[in-house]
């Protein structure tokens, strides 16, 4: 449950740098919560756009942006997608809700989130160990 509120905030709070022109001065915060969730979304799909069959073939990165400093989580991805690009969108997402959580005032507990250690797979969907 904590997971699914984490990625849900962090869904909120990413955008893209194409994004980040979209939350300017004259946007709101439900069109900017909006472009998050949406670019979060696509994130996802491609990350678990195949079945984790072999752990050795998956790979994590950290993805959002705290408010106190710091990715909201990490994702796992496949080595079977198209690796530059997908990180490039994390990327994008990542500075897209450092620019959010700016623009809104956006507070959160300061913690650290933990590196994971790796990646296995557990009924054919990776799964990160800590």
């Amino acid at each position: 449950m904590k997971f699914k509120i984490l990625l849900l905030l962090a869904t909120i709070l990413l955008l893209s740098c194409e994004q980040n022109e979209k939350i300017n001065s004259n946007s709101n915060h439900e069109l900017d919560h909006k472009i998050l969730l949406d670019l979060f979304s696509e994130i996802e799909t491609i990350a678990y756009s195949y079945s984790c069959e072999d752990a050795g073939e998956w790979f994590f990165t950290p993805y959002g942006s705290k408010p106190c400093g710091g990715p909201m989580g990490y994702i796992p991805y496949s080595n079977q997608i198209e690796i530059p690009q997908f990180l490039e969108k994390v990327n994008k997402y990542t500075n897209a809700e450092e620019v959010f959580n700016i623009k809104w005032g956006i507070i959160s507990t300061c913690d650290i989130t933990p590196e994971p250690k790796g990646v296995v797979c557990k009924n054919r969907i990776p799964s990160l160990i800590y």
